[in-house]
């Protein structure tokens, strides 16, 4: 009877044994997988030091530089003019009276008290060709005494065309000071203005020195031929003397860049 008794407690001490072993197993197993689970569920940690990509901020494009050198001023007159307009930004353009300084002088004419006579250069100016108008009389309206322009006969104009150039412009000793107003005109829009000229109806008054005079306007209407147009430099009212010189009038089309150049003429 004691033997058994004895027996009995080995093996309930071995099936303790046993049931303790196993419990631990499975707390183990238990603890891996959740940690499994735990990596597989845990984001990766941000390497903070890498610098994240940026997107680049668009650049304009290159722009062309303007040329900053001075013009060749031993270029013919007219080809010096040439290159100064193109400067300026215009582009396109043509002679729209006469190709030469020359000829284009020569083609003014003078009507009321104004007359006109050829003055000899013999000073030092870039220009090769002056006139004298005088004017004798009082005008009782201020379009009565001009000198005048026609465009040429073989060319046409087009509604918006740009009429832009310069001249030299000195009073010449009258009675009274020298001035004179320039604006385009037509018996198509029955004289009036074909459009303004950005010294249109402002009344110019040059001193005893060579003043350079730019210019342009727009044409208003269509002429066909262009000669129907007249430029006109009107003289006023008083009598007075004033000598013209080197007049230098192109006509450019109607673009954005030309109209963009008359805003860089001085």
């Amino acid at each position: 009877m004691k033997l058994k008794i004895i027996a009995l407690f080995m093996c309930v001490a071995i099936i303790l044994v046993m049931a303790a072993a196993c419990g631990e197993k499975d707390e183990n197993e238990k603890s891996a997988g959740d940690n499994e689970k735990a990596e597989e569920t845990t984001p990766a940690p941000i390497d903070e030091t890498k610098t994240p990509a940026t997107t680049q901020a668009p650049t304009d494009p290159p722009t062309t530089e303007e040329p900053t050198e001075p013009i060749d001023p031993n270029l013919p007159y007219y080809e010096y003019l040439d290159v100064e307009f193109a400067r300026f930004g215009f582009v396109g353009g043509d002679r729209i009276v006469a190709e030469t300084e020359q000829a284009v002088m020569d083609a003014i004419t003078a009507k009321g008290f104004c007359s006109k006579s050829p003055v000899e250069v013999d000073e030092d100016v870039p220009f090769g060709t002056i006139y004298r108008f005088t004017i004798t009389d009082l005008a009782a309206e201020m379009w009565e005494t001009a000198a005048e322009l026609k465009f040429s006969g073989s060319k046409t104009l087009t509604e918006g065309d740009i009429i832009a150039g310069c001249m030299y412009v000195r009073d010449a000793g009258g009675p009274n000071p020298a001035q004179f107003y320039l604006a385009i005109k037509t018996p198509t829009n029955d004289w009036g203005s074909e459009g303004d000229m950005n010294v249109n109806h402002f009344e110019l008054e040059p001193g005893d020195g060579w003043q350079k005079i730019y210019f342009y306007g727009e044409a208003a209407v269509d002429e066909d031929p262009a000669s129907t147009a007249i430029f006109e430099f009107f003289m006023g009212y008083d009598p007075h003397t004033i000598e013209i010189g080197g007049l230098y009038i192109m006509r450019y089309p109607d673009t954005v860049e030309n109209m963009k150049a008359t805003m860089k003429m001085p």
